[in-house]
């Protein structure tokens, strides 16, 4: 590794990247409107452990060739562990549970508040510096996030699923630098669902007529496969060599492709309220992130992993 002025810690997308992340955000987009459909035949608890488990199972034996994994440190071991029991058995159950007691649009527009939930992270746990026009757009962006979660308790436990997600993407960010990224996602992946097994168990002892239809395997395919799989492993991928920030920024993709496949897949129907909510989380979106695209404010950390 070698380090370099803050000029040119700044690093400029390539089109391959942009591609890519404008794609994966895409088919995330799909993922509320998948999974609510998903949510009428198996519990949150079981989701997880059917999306996660299969998707890591194919990682690890993408990544059979690069796996140091077995000679991780305790530390790091621990971290995986909180990694992949917050970020993925927490973050999902959360999440889907609040899916199921709202509906798919409002839950793909919370997806919008992530930018902002990253912001808060990284203020809190990366002690990264913010000016005072991008803490007016962050009280901005908690504002519209208020607005529209509303007084639904399913928007509310879907959005802490979220923000649980965005602490331990920190975490991530740290260990990817060390590891390899396929190889890191699976066993995350593979852990995360492991401990979901007793929820699951529960669900399916307490269920007297579970049946995984034609669609809902359909629906679980497309979650473990294409969300998981692909677009998670795209995402690690690029989260080796690209600001955190910079990402952050194409999670947008999901709450303005969302509201249409909840639309039409479920007949969502997108109230004024929950508009003018965007609205003023977009506003604290541009000016929390404007200055970040402008000149670099990350921590050393991650600027070192950067610049490897």
């Amino acid at each position: 590794m070698t380090g370099r002025s803050n000029s040119t810690n700044h690093i400029r997308l390539r089109p391959a990247a942009v591609t890519a992340l404008i794609a994966i955000n895409a088919f995330w987009g799909l993922s509320s409107a998948s999974a609510k459909t998903a949510l009428g035949y198996v519990g949150p608890f079981t989701l997880t452990l059917c999306r996660f488990l299969p998707a890591g199972i194919i990682l690890l034996v993408l990544a059979r060739k690069q796996i140091p994994l077995l000679a991780m440190g305790a530390k790091d071991f621990a971290k995986l562990m909180l990694l992949a029991s917050v970020g993925i058995t927490l973050t999902y159950t959360l999440y889907f549970t609040g899916l199921g007691r709202t509906n798919s649009t409002d839950a793909s527009l919370l997806f919008a508040c992530e930018p902002i939930l990253l912001s808060v992270a990284a203020t809190f746990f990366l002690s990264e510096k913010l000016n005072m026009i991008q803490w007016l757009g962050l009280l901005i962006g908690v504002f519209g996030i208020w607005i529209i979660a509303g007084r639904a308790e399913g928007n509310w436990l879907a959005l802490l699923g979220l923000a649980c997600e965005c602490c331990t993407g920190v975490i991530a960010k740290e260990l990817v630098s060390r590891y390899p990224p396929l190889a890191l996602l699976g066993a995350e992946m593979i852990i995360g669902a492991l401990v979901s097994v007793p929820g699951a168990l529960a669900e399916c002892s307490a269920s007297t007529h579970l049946v995984l239809t034609p669609l809902a395997l359909l629906n679980i395919v497309y979650l473990s496969l294409i969300c998981s799989a692909l677009c998670y492993g795209v995402w690690y991928k690029l989260m080796n060599s690209t600001p955190l920030s910079q990402m952050s920024a194409f999670i947008l993709v999901q709450p303005l492709l969302g509201p249409f496949y909840g639309h039409f897949l479920h007949g969502d129907i997108v109230t004024i309220t929950v508009v003018e909510g965007a609205v003023f989380v977009m506003l604290g979106i541009l000016l929390t992130q404007v200055n970040a695209l402008r000149r670099d404010e990350r921590t050393p950390e991650l600027v070192e992993q950067n610049n490897k």
